[in-house]
């Protein structure tokens, strides 16, 4: 697919050792940076944030996705399916001039324990190390992603209660994590 990032050689390796792609050569998926999202596009995120667990019903994966692109701050990372190009993780990734933030990491049920999640994170930290941004942050709600991001070096530096009109549509208080990005 034009203007898409699929993995190096000894990704495509790893992953067919690793039993996680059914081709013989090629990884069981590719990245894409999001330009211009299609109407299916939209409702494919929407869908995977909601069985995430990153939003509720109701929530407008396209005006979210719609602010980051045209920031000029920011962008939206897809991996889909080498077998027929569904969405199957996200992230996306952007700043503030300060610091580097990250939203919308997921993936798909069937993807997940692949590398996949910590690929687009690591994916996303080097995008934003790359603008030279020293730090990257992620709020986080559920106490098992915490402990995800904390394996990758993320720490707890403050936590916002749930009464917080950010958090009236997730309901749970969350967490704001750093990590200082390499350079």
């Amino acid at each position: 697919m034009p203007g898409s990032l699929t993995l190096s050689q000894t990704d495509a390796a790893t992953n067919k050792a690793a039993g996680k792609s059914d081709r013989k050569e090629e990884p069981g998926f590719f990245l894409e940076r999001l330009q211009s999202p299609t109407a299916h596009d939209i409702t494919a995120i929407g869908t995977l944030w909601q069985k995430s667990g990153l939003t509720g019903p109701g929530h407008d994966a396209g005006r979210d996705l719609a602010t980051c692109l045209n920031s000029g701050r920011g962008s939206v990372i897809l991996a889909r399916s080498a077998k027929d190009a569904t969405i199957i993780g996200t992230v996306m990734a952007g700043h503030d001039g300060e610091s580097g933030w990250v939203h919308y990491l997921a993936v798909a049920n069937d993807a997940r324990g692949t590398g996949l999640g910590s690929g687009l994170l690591a994916l996303a930290e080097d995008i934003l190390a790359a603008t030279g941004l020293a730090v990257n942050k992620v709020t986080v709600t559920d106490p098992a992603v915490r402990d995800f991001y904390r394996k990758l070096g993320y720490e707890i530096i403050e936590t916002v209660p749930r009464t917080n009109a950010q958090t009236s549509e997730i309901g749970n208080d969350f967490v704001v994590m750093r990590k200082r990005l390499k350079s």
